[in-house]
């Protein structure tokens, strides 16, 4: 029998920087992964953005998650070895005279100034870019390349033995005494970070989860490859080109790229850009996003079954904030912030 302090089932970017961290504090882990290639993780943008949304606003959290999010990652480049950290400029472009002087005054704002770069009013001048009004220069934003982190995590945990591809039979897993055991496996807790698959998992299916499906395109365009524009959609500069999206599909929960996502994501880019694009691929996925847009932490009322979950389409600047607390919360039990506390869902 392998004793070791926490079972971590799945290995995406949840189950990945929290797994590390783990070993970082001196914990015992394994990891169980079913090695997938359709995982969210594998598919999404990776972005890090302070600002977000059509209203332009200061995302939830911003000054705690952004403070040492680019060290974090820079630091775990580090330990796994590899490049997958990008800081970059995104640029904003205004929809009106109005809304650029609005953010003219939230220059001096010490709500939004540390993460703006940059204002202009009239046309940046950036290839292929439609921006009469001008925008705004974000700072402390980028993307990380998750399926590039991923893998080198897997090999991380692989060249310590802590690694296991296999898909996760709940039947298999026995809650004996203050251990869970499963199969040649004893820990004092299993942390269950396995995304969109969290609808089977008998022990959380009941949580209220909202899936959400995204598709990006990936294009050849004449645009500035050290900016990612980011206006009804974010385009973000790849070695191969740029990635765009993302579409939100609640219904259809598969991975297949659509005609549909396709068509709106084209009409979508057309109104940012001029510049002419060519189509190369397209891919789908499922984000494991929740109905208040909050994660899902904490424990059961039996301790030994725990969850790290629902970090939505803003899983690279949560996570490395919150696997620190979940580990705080797990070892010295320190309290979890209500609102990603998952005792409150739990009747």
């Amino acid at each position: 029998m392998k004793k070791v302090d926490y079972l971590i089932v799945g290995q995406g970017v949840a189950g990945s920087v929290l797994g590390i961290q783990l070993m970082d504090a001196g914990h015992s882990i394994c990891v169980i992964d079913n090695g997938r290639s359709d995982t969210s993780t594998e598919k999404a943008a990776g972005l890090y953005n302070p600002i977000t949304g059509r209203k332009m606003v200061k995302t939830w959290m911003a000054d705690q998650l952004f403070v040492e999010l680019e060290e974090f990652y820079a630091r775990l480049e580090i330990t796994l070895e590899n490049e997958f950290l990008y800081p970059m400029t995104i640029y904003r472009p205004f929809y009106s005279h109005e809304e650029a002087n609005d953010w003219q005054g939230k220059m001096s704002d010490e709500v939004y100034s540390p993460y703006i770069k940059d204002l202009t009013s009239s046309p940046s001048g950036l290839e292929g870019v439609k921006d009469e009004y001008g925008g705004i220069y974000l700072k402390k934003c980028g993307f990380v390349d998750l399926p590039i982190l991923r893998k080198a995590a897997r090999k991380y945990f692989q060249s310590r033995g802590v690694y296991y591809q296999e898909v996760f039979q709940y039947h298999n897993l026995e809650l004996e005494g203050n251990s869970a055991i499963y199969k040649e496996i004893e820990a004092k807790a299993v942390i269950f970070c396995e995304g969109p698959r969290v609808l089977e998992n008998p022990f959380w299916k009941d949580l209220p989860f909202r899936l959400v499906k995204g598709e990006i395109l990936k294009v050849e365009a004449n645009l500035n490859p050290d900016v990612i524009l980011n206006r009804g959609v974010f385009v973000v500069p790849k070695k191969d080109g740029f990635n765009v999206g993302s579409t939100y599909d609640h219904h259809t929960l598969d991975y297949e790229p659509s005609e549909k996502g396709k068509i709106e994501l084209k009409n979508r880019l057309s109104k940012l850009v001029d510049a002419e694009f060519q189509i190369k691929d397209a891919v789908a996925g499922i984000r494991p996003a929740t109905f208040d847009r909050r994660p899902l932490i904490g424990v059961q009322t039996d301790s030994r079954v725990a969850i790290f979950n629902g970090f939505g389409t803003k899983g690279v600047s949560l996570v490395p904030f919150f696997a620190n607390q979940f580990i705080n919360y797990l070892e010295q039990k320190s309290e979890l912030i209500p609102e990603v506390n998952v005792n409150r869902v739990i009747e």
